[in-house]
């Protein structure tokens, strides 16, 4: 992999996880709201968007 798709992977996911982590933990400690909901919906849109972007440009394609 390109050093620099690499790097955009490795924040791709970074994002995806604080995200996801935000959205879960305000969940759980103050309760189900919508903007909960989006945060947890949009982590999970760009961590699919990161598993994407990494599979596509992994090195093991040739």
């Amino acid at each position: 992999m390109k050093p620099q798709a690499e790097r955009r992977c490795h924040v791709l996911i970074g994002i995806a996880l604080v995200l996801l982590t935000i959205g879960i933990g305000y969940d759980f400690i103050v309760g189900t709201k919508l903007a909960d909901f989006l945060v947890i919906i949009a982590g999970l849109f760009v961590g699919w968007v990161a598993f994407l972007y990494c599979l596509g440009n992994a090195s093991f394609w040739g």
